[in-house]
């Protein structure tokens, strides 16, 4: 089967399997006006990454708009217990103890029955000031008498000696180290005039260092640094780009004292362990964004690490999704404090526990989808037609393949990428990366539009460090691949570094572009047996073995599978073995039993005529699946099973109609929470807290949708499920309205 033919307009930038072969004729070269990484607009189709098949083709579909609007397609993550989690509350439980019993309200009634106590109208000897003389009150809380002025010493300002000076000159240059040493000394004058008052000052002044610090001894060293010099009053961290931030701890003034004059005790802080553990866990609920996106607005607020969070599995983009995330001391109350800040998420429902989260600590996902202005066939009763559809999915269940989000949404995807870094051309896989097309410059998002005018840039002068800096800053920071491509090729002494630029893309998107060449390996080889076989089990076929025979097997580790660990397979450890003619006579295995192996140095490859199909397959791309071991350790993918087919473990469905395109068929979980906190009345809270104030429901409208919910296991895709369904009806486009005529009846939800 050959691979896709798009390549990039310069052929000597194409990988090696799309590059023109000496057969070809002169007339068949790109022409050379066409500027380099621009490549033509292609729309990703399921053919294109091995979709090819269907389990049921004989059967009766309908069409129906997918994602029109992003709150209709909603996924729930399933933790280990097989709880669904929902979004139910924004708040924060206050515990009750003696920590907490205290009533803030009759404190601050004390302090501001008489002023005069709370202000100092006590002389620092203890003695009570006579009443009825004209003595003045000093805000600063001072007893001062109408005899003599107080005479304040005014403290000499900080300075830096010379060698200190010096080390933090060559570190940030002169005009910052001065702006660092003015905050200092505006510090101290604060903390002069605010110690004896009970407040709480932040100076907003904030400052960053001038250019990027790369070495990271040097950095710790700069940290520790500033932390000495400025007794720990001024505050450092490192950005994504290697940057220091500098700002002020806040400042704070005297507490106030007890009535007979003493200092209150500080109340107890609650320990860990009353909590509950160390790590916090909580629901995550966004709305038309990355998980990862949503983990660095989390830590840009909360002043923290993004990698300082965990999470069982990464969710959709264009969807409404909640899912449970855990991170390391952090106290809800701070979480809960941002919420009104946090547009597009929210956090809630938290829970202190003695462990965090890892990668793949869930069951499955929840789905509830609406497709919007479905058509069936003419003449056809819609509701027979959907519940034959719905049988055939429960029954039968569907293809398993990885779908179109698998592999991205721009022009090239990710597993041309994965292919160029699986062959070391690591510069045509940054290429590939940076590619844009004409229609991304003229009519696409404004985002995207932005994202082709720097990768335009940059493409002008690749060898240029200005003009990749040039569109380093003009580049979206939602892009995070090719903001680290240009972060790293900006810098001096980085030209022509493609593979360093590479490295700089956080590993997980790094993985990504393989595993996506492998998924698409993966789809074709399942496209390509269906054809041949259907779903018909053959000798050879690989079956999942035992836990007993696993262990008898004792499989030999490579010596690097320690550095591969991280790898993120669907089914770890996970051992297969091949199927013999006196299992397939006897009726043993079904092919609800077979796996195929996705291609890898630590599986085992059918033992039939499938495991030649693998190597003409990846022979095509001049790779070897026999041969997967590379000198970056990362990309010596280990490889994983997965089932051929899949059955839904519940499907339910509701036909709905509608009239309006943008009404809201289903309630997401923060309308629910919204509706709860309004009395029930379905209002919105505040402008920022979700687009929708309730789902509608018009029995009379022209218009139909039909709603699916289903539950499906880890690493499976809905959309798959939902082409088995619909035959292949799934829409990104409006099609024409609905017949009036078509039989209807008010059906609800059906289950399973």
């Amino acid at each position: 089967m050959s691979s896709s033919s798009r390549q990039l307009e310069d052929p000597d930038l194409a990988p090696p399997a799309k590059r023109l072969k000496p057969s070809s004729s002169a007339g068949d070269e790109p022409s050379p006006e066409v500027p380099i990484g621009r490549v033509e607009k292609f729309v990703r189709t399921e053919e294109s990454v091995g979709i090819t098949e269907f389990l049921c083709p004989d059967a009766v579909g309908f069409q129906g708009l997918l994602k029109q609007r992003y709150t209709d397609f909603l996924v729930n993550e399933i933790d280990k217990d097989g709880n669904v989690l929902r979004l139910k509350s924004l708040n924060v439980e206050r515990r009750q103890g003696n920590a907490l019993t205290a009533n803030p309200k009759t404190q601050s009634e004390k302090v501001l029955a008489d002023p005069t106590e709370a202000n100092g109208s006590r002389s620092a000897g203890g003695a009570k000031t006579p009443q009825g003389e004209d003595t003045p009150l000093v805000d600063s809380g001072d007893t001062a008498t109408s005899e003599a002025p107080v005479v304040v010493e005014i403290p000499k300002p900080f300075e830096l000696g010379d060698a200190d000076s010096a080390l933090l000159i060559s570190w940030l240059g002169s005009a910052v180290v001065s702006s660092l040493v003015k905050l200092y000394n505006d510090i101290l004058a604060i903390e002069r005039e605010i110690r004896p008052n009970y407040k709480i000052v932040t100076p907003e002044t904030k400052l960053k260092s001038p250019k990027p610090i790369d070495d990271k001894d040097a950095r710790s060293q700069l940290h520790r640094t500033i932390r000495n010099l400025f007794s720990g009053k001024i505050q450092t961290a490192t950005t994504d780009d290697y940057e220091i931030d500098f700002w002020a701890t806040k400042i704070s003034g005297a507490k106030p004292n007890n009535q007979d004059g003493r200092k209150k005790e500080r109340l107890p802080m609650e320990s860990w362990d009353s909590l509950g553990g160390e790590f916090l866990h909580f629901n995550l609920y966004k709305e038309n964004k990355d998980t990862m996106e949503c983990l660095n607005l989390l830590g840009k607020f909360l002043r923290t690490s993004p990698k300082s969070f965990s999470f069982a599995g990464t969710k959709d983009r264009r969807a409404v999704t909640v899912q449970r995330v855990s991170v390391h001391k952090l106290k809800a109350d701070k979480i809960e404090a941002i919420n009104k800040k946090l547009k597009g998420l929210k956090a809630g429902d938290f829970e202190y526990k003695n462990y965090g989260l890892d990668l793949g600590d869930l069951t499955g996902n929840e789905f509830t989808i609406s497709l919007r202005d479905c058509v069936f066939p003419e003449g056809s009763d819609m509701t027979k037609v959907i519940q034959e559809s719905v049988s055939s999915l429960r029954e039968k269940g569907y293809i398993n393949y990885y779908g179109l989000q698998r592999f991205g949404t721009f022009s090239i995807s990710t597993h041309e990428i994965g292919k160029s870094m699986l062959l070391g051309d690591w510069r045509t896989a940054v290429y590939q990366a940076m590619a844009y097309d004409d229609q991304s410059l003229e009519t696409a998002p404004p985002d995207e539009r932005q994202r082709a005018a720097a990768c335009k840039l940059w493409f002008e002068d690749t060898s240029s460090v200005s003009k990749a800096a040039e569109a380093r800053k003009l580049m979206p920071g939602k892009f995070v691949s090719e903001n680290a491509i240009l972060s790293w090729l900006s810098k001096p002494n980085t030209v022509n570094d493609y593979l360093g630029a590479l490295q700089k893309i956080p590993r997980n998107l790094r993985l990504m572009f393989v595993h996506a060449y492998q998924s698409y390996v993966w789809n074709t080889i399942v496209s390509e047996r269906l054809k041949k076989y259907g779903t018909t089990i053959r000798a050879g076929d690989l079956v999942v073995i035992s836990a007993e025979e696993a262990a008898a097997s004792n499989p030999v580790a490579d010596p690097h599978e320690e550095e591969f660990g991280q790898e993120a397979n669907e089914e770890k450890f996970v051992r297969a073995r091949p199927v013999t003619e006196e299992e397939v006579a006897s009726g043993k295995f079904t092919i609800y039993d077979v796996v195929l192996p996705s291609p890898g140095w630590d599986v085992t490859y059918p033992q039939n005529d499938l495991r030649d199909l693998y190597a003409d397959i990846m022979g095509q791309d001049g790779l070897d699946p026999f041969n997967m071991i590379r000198n970056q350790k990362e990309l010596s993918m280990a490889g994983h099973y997965r089932r051929l087919l899949y059955k839904p473990e519940r499907v339910e469905w509701e036909i709905k109609r509608y009239e309006d395109p943008n009404d809201q068929l289903v309630e997401t979980d923060l309308m629910y929470v919204q509706r709860q906190r309004s009395g029930g009345k379905g209002k919105a809270l505040s402008t920022d807290e979700g687009l929708i104030h309730e789902a509608v429901n018009n029995p009379t409208g022209s218009r139909i949708a039909v709603i699916v919910k289903l539950t499906l296991g880890t690493s499976q895709y809905a959309t798959m499920a939902l082409r088995e369904l619909t035959k292949g009806g799934i829409l990104s486009q409006p099609v024409k309205a609905p017949k009036e005529n078509q039989p209807d009846s008010d059906v609800k939800m059906q289950g399973s």
